[in-house]
C-alpha cells in the first residue's frame, strides 16, 4: 500500500499530542477505514501496525536493549513478518479452572481505554473480557485467565529472549510494538520536515510541492544543495 508523505505527516501531527494508545488508533484508523481497529485484539492491532511498518520502512527492525545486569548495550534485529505471525486468529477463548469452564475474549484497545488508573486495572480488564462469568471469581481463577490471555495473544505482552555477550546474563526483554513503530514514525517525520525546510529555503518551494516529490528526487535535490554548500 502506498502512503503519501503528506498523508503520513498529517497522521503523525494528529497523533503527536495524544496519549500512546490514542495515537496508535490515530495512525491505523485512516489507513484501515473498513476495520474497527479499537475493537481488534491487541495482537491483531499490532499485526496491522507491523504491516504498516513494512510498507513504510521494510520488514527488518533494528533494535537496542540494555543488559539489566551490566548495562551493556545490545543491538539485535527483529522481523516484522515473524512478529505478525504471532497475532491471534481467534478472539474468543475458553479454559477449565478447577472444573469450571470460563470463556473470555482477548483484550482490545477499547478495553484498555476504558480502564481506570490504579492497581485494580488488571483485574478490571480481565473481568471486562470474561463472557457469562460468575459474579465472583477467585484470584486464582483470574490469574489463570490472565495467563491464558497472554498465551493466546503473545503480542499482548511481548517478550524477547536476550543474552548479554559480556556477562552472559539472560532475560526476557519487553518489546512495545506500538511504541517502537511510533518512535520510528516520529524520527521519519522530523527528518522529513528538516528536508522540507532545507529545500524550501534553497528553492522557494512550498511544502506541498516538496512533499509531492518522490523520495529519490527529493534526495537528489538535497544532495545538490549540500554539494553547493560544501563547495562554497
Amino acid at each position: 500500500m502506498a502512503i503519501s508523505a503528506a498523508t503520513l505527516l498529517d497522521i503523525w501531527e494528529a497523533g503527536a499530542a495524544q496519549p500512546p494508545l490514542a495515537r496508535v488508533l490515530a495512525l491505523l484508523a485512516p489507513l484501515f477505514p473498513e476495520i474497527a481497529v479499537a475493537e481488534l485484539p491487541v495482537g491483531a492491532r499490532d499485526g496491522l501496525l507491523l504491516l504498516v511498518r513494512e510498507w513504510l520502512f521494510g520488514a527488518q527492525m533494528e533494535c537496542v536493549a540494555v543488559c539489566p545486569a551490566c548495562a551493556t548495550r545490545l543491538e539485535f534485529s527483529l522481523a516484522t513478518t515473524a512478529l505478525r505471525a504471532l497475532a491471534p486468529a481467534t478472539v474468543v477463548q475458553s479454559l477449565d479452572v478447577g472444573g469450571q469452564q470460563l470463556a473470555f475474549r482477548l483484550p482490545a484497545s477499547a478495553d484498555l481505554l476504558g480502564l481506570p488508573p490504579g492497581p485494580a486495572a488488571t483485574r478490571r480488564l480481565i473481568e471486562r473480557c470474561l463472557i457469562d462469568a460468575p459474579a465472583m471469581l477467585s484470584d486464582e481463577a483470574l490469574a489463570a485467565v490472565a495467563t491464558a490471555m497472554a498465551n493466546a495473544d503473545p503480542l499482548l505482552d511481548l517478550r524477547i529472549e536476550l543474552a548479554c555477550p559480556d556477562c552472559s546474563h539472560s532475560w526476557a526483554a519487553p518489546f512495545d510494538v506500538a511504541g517502537f513503530v511510533w518512535q520510528e514514525l516520529e524520527r521519519w517525520a522530523r527528518r522529513l520536515l528538516r528536508d522540507v525546510h532545507t529545500l524550501a529555503r534553497a528553492y522557494g518551494w512550498r511544502e506541498s510541492e516538496i512533499l509531492a516529490l518522490s523520495p529519490q528526487r527529493r534526495a537528489l535535490y538535497l544532495q545538490m544543495v549540500n554539494d553547493e554548500r560544501s563547495a562554497g
